[in-house]
């Protein structure tokens, strides 16, 4: 897997969402019948159910007392809508925030929402248009549940050509959110084993106490 689609996939779960990463879209090749091949990656996807968190007890149950918990991960870059599934169709650059043209089609983002499963198959050529107009649509079909639906760039750095209506979250942004995280949860998480091999880098990082440095992205 890429490294920095590494890290989103990171900070995402981190945040509370289950994500599938680098999934294929097939199209079929033009002028040749029953030929196909990849029309893009979709680097993120990925949903968060309204009340998901991830949580530790601060103490043992007590008598009378009310659930008393530490939340782990809330980023309020992510600003997910109270009630609703948040669901997130993701491009990851290095460099500056920008989707890729095959991800700006009717197609690639018809076969994205029919992955994700988020909406009846006769509004989905709707969300579909509306997410290339505004980068955001929020569904709530007469069947199947409501849900809000965003295109978001992972990037290097902003510039100022950024698709409008587009979420957008540097990768130094994530990097210093989980390393904090990391931080100010040091207790709680002194013992824990993580299975994701980058979490528990910066794990060793924070350990170790070594601070690293964001410097601000240079003049282009």
């Amino acid at each position: 897997m890429n490294t920095a689609v590494g890290l989103v996939e990171t900070y995402l779960r981190l945040n509370g969402y289950f994500t599938a990463t680098e999934y294929q879209v097939q199209h079929p090749v033009p002028g040749q019948p029953g030929k196909y091949e990849t029309a893009t990656d979709l680097d993120i996807l990925a949903i968060r159910l309204p009340w998901a968190a991830e949580t530790v007890l601060r103490h043992p149950a007590r008598p009378g007392e009310s659930r008393c918990e530490v939340l782990l991960a809330d980023d309020p870059a992510l600003a997910p809508v109270p009630d609703l599934p948040d669901v997130l169709i993701g491009e990851v650059k290095e460099g500056a925030a920008e989707l890729n043209r095959r991800l700006k089609t009717s197609d690639v983002l018809h076969a994205a929402l029919r992955r994700l499963g988020c909406c009846p198959e006769e509004h989905i050529a709707d969300a579909a248009a509306v997410l290339l107009q505004r980068g955001e649509v929020i569904l709530r079909p007469p069947r199947g549940a409501a849900c809000r639906v965003r295109l978001v760039s992972f990037c290097g750095y902003v510039d100022e050509e950024r698709a409008p209506g587009v979420l957008t979250i540097t990768l130094g942004h994530m990097l210093r959110f989980i390393q904090d995280r990391l931080t100010a949860y040091r207790s709680v998480l002194r013992s824990a084993q993580f299975g994701d091999p980058l979490l528990n880098f910066i794990k060793l990082v924070e350990k170790l106490e070594v601070e690293l440095v964001f410097r601000a992205p240079a003049a282009r």
